[in-house]
């Protein structure tokens, strides 16, 4: 791998023993992916935003880069809080949370602690390199922005967001980006989570080129977060849609690898059979927008809801939703808003909870979950 001087000047430690050795875990990194060089982002998102008791490492590393005075370089998010008002248990093991939060303040992190920095509070633009943890945000940024990002882990990131570089490898490079496998549909109510799932199962870590559909910026949203988890895709394409498919020639190198159809009865397939048996019903994997929770919020005012009910929405969103007549009518409804991550805060629950979403991605993470369309939920609410 070449080096720049100032790269080079940071691994041998003159900026600092804590730089140095963030240096030295990128170029370690990057070796092993063959990268030729190191480039600069924009930005960074960090996973690592959990304050569970175990992760002792993580904070022993934290603790030194604050001791250090050093700051993040580049404009930094990181992903939710877990949510431990949602039971003893969670406040147990996530009790080193004010810990965790404290040191990613004191080194410059932007407590967004959002699955979806990309909403307002990390915005790249197309072409904007990125060194982002969290796949669906990854997702999103390299698919429906055009910004270039690979699906970093914990402390790569961390490393990343405090040099200002990442290793050039994978969907950095222009070749990643244009070769796939072509996705025909044949559908006549096509459920953007569902559809994310399946193709993540069929296209897992390559990327799948969707014939032409009018999908909203929420379904993106969600059937990105959905594949990403399901099959570890971190970029795909829609023709004519996302920011690098004007047309199916500009994404393919050549033929498609293969073609995959998705039809009706497979959509239909994941859906739970009985959703009225539900015991909680959860939206909000990847978090939603003010624009999803009023979408969907109107579809519960004036009724009354049977069994609790979550939107999980990005921090700053919340009380702006509250606040207007149909949040009002939501909470009114039996609706709960919150703010933290539903994975993390059902996970130690989840013997006691018959849960079902309409997210892809918590029904591929959350053990013993049933997978419902919008309606679905609904009926599961007892509001249909």
């Amino acid at each position: 791998m070449k080096l720049e001087p100032e790269q080079e000047s940071i691994l041998r430690g003159e900026q600092g023993q804590a730089m140095g050795m963030a240096m030295r875990t990128l170029v370690d990194y990057g070796r092993a992916f063959k990268a030729s060089r190191l480039v600069p982002v924009q930005s960074a998102h960090l996973a690592g935003s959990f304050g569970m008791f175990n992760l002792r490492a993580y904070y022993k590393v934290l603790a030194r880069i604050a001791a250090s005075g050093l700051k993040v370089k580049v404009k930094t998010t990181c992903n939710p809080r877990p949510g431990r008002e949602a039971g003893l248990a969670n406040q147990f093991i996530f009790r080193e949370q004010p810990r965790l939060e404290a040191y990613l303040d004191t080194i410059g992190v932007t407590g967004n602690y959002s699955c979806v920095p990309y909403d307002s509070a990390n915005v790249p633009g197309p072409g904007d390199r990125l060194a982002w943890a969290e796949s669906s945000a990854v997702q999103f940024a390299n698919s429906v922005l055009g910004a270039r990002t690979n699906r970093n882990s914990l402390l790569i990131d961390l490393c990343s967001a405090l040099t200002g570089v990442t290793p050039e490898f994978g969907y950095l490079l222009d070749q990643n980006r244009r070769r796939g496998i072509l996705v025909k549909l044949k559908a006549e109510r096509v459920d953007a989570a569902a559809l994310g799932f399946l193709l993540g199962q069929k296209a897992v870590n390559q990327v799948p080129v969707i014939e032409h559909h009018p999908f909203s910026r929420i379904e993106l949203k969600n059937m990105g977060g959905a594949m990403a988890a399901s099959g570890a895709v971190a970029l795909f394409h829609v023709e004519g849609l996302t920011a690098e498919a004007p047309d199916l020639k500009s994404v393919f190198d050549g033929a498609p690898a293969r073609t995959i159809t998705i039809t009706q009865q497979d959509l239909d397939s994941l859906r739970a059979r009985r959703p009225e048996r539900a015991s909680i019903v959860v939206f909000g994997c990847p978090h939603m927008t003010f624009d999803e929770a009023n979408e969907i919020g109107t579809l519960y005012v004036g009724k009354k809801t049977k069994v609790p009910t979550w939107f999980c929405l990005i921090p700053e969103v919340c009380e702006r939703f509250r606040g207007t007549e149909v949040g009002r009518q939501v909470q009114a409804a039996g609706v709960e808003i919150h703010d933290f991550c539903p994975l993390a805060a059902l996970t130690v629950r989840i013997g006691r909870r018959r849960v079902l979403t309409a997210s892809g991605k918590l029904f591929y993470y959350l053990s013993g979950t049933d997978y419902g369309t919008v309606e679905d939920c609904l009926k599961g609410s007892g509001v249909l």
